[in-house]
């Protein structure tokens, strides 16, 4: 079953209305192309486009990628149309979502980053390592541009064990 053009549209707000944080194009292609039943690639990319353009979806830099969330007018939008949104669409919906906030969290050592704007035309690189879901380490490291940041990011990726290893062993030397 295909949506008509603005069920599409509903289907990518209520989408990410459900996920809540910022989610990238890989995920929500993987949440709204499953057997071509909502739509392809093509339409949720033409789709989303025009709802950034529009001011209901934000585009921004999330966990070293660009990701998508919706604005305070596509948030209003979602609220009144949903209900357009075939229920068995909303339902497969919700349990993509569910199924992969499930194995987000289940993951309980991880290394994340990200690149944080904190000014305009300022941008921070932010790392953080998980163990049983606990923070071990969380380092933040102001870099200036963008894209200088972008690279901080994927280097403090890379590099994560042998920071926490360093920092570590300056705390707590050997011999002590």
């Amino acid at each position: 079953m295909f949506l008509e053009h603005d069920e599409m549209k509903f289907a990518i707000l209520y989408t990410l209305k459900k996920y809540v944080e910022p989610i990238s194009m890989t995920e929500l292609c993987d949440i709204l192309t499953w057997e071509k039943q909502v739509m392809n690639y093509f339409d949720l990319a033409l789709m989303l486009n025009e709802l950034i353009e529009d001011g209901f979806v934000d585009s921004k830099f999330y966990r070293n990628e660009r990701a998508f969330q919706l604005s305070e007018k596509g948030d209003e939008t979602n609220a009144f149309f949903f209900e357009r949104i075939p229920p068995s669409i909303r339902k497969k919906i919700d349990s993509e979502i569910s199924e992969r906030k499930y194995e987000e969290q289940y993951n309980p050592n991880s290394v994340s980053t990200e690149v944080i704007p904190i000014a305009p035309h300022q941008y921070m690189a932010a790392l953080t390592m998980l163990d049983a879901n606990l923070p071990m380490l969380e380092l933040k490291i102001h870099i200036g541009s963008r894209a200088d940041s972008e690279r901080a990011a994927k280097i403090l990726k890379k590099e994560a064990e042998n920071i926490y290893k360093d920092i570590i062993e300056r705390i707590l030397p050997e011999g002590e």
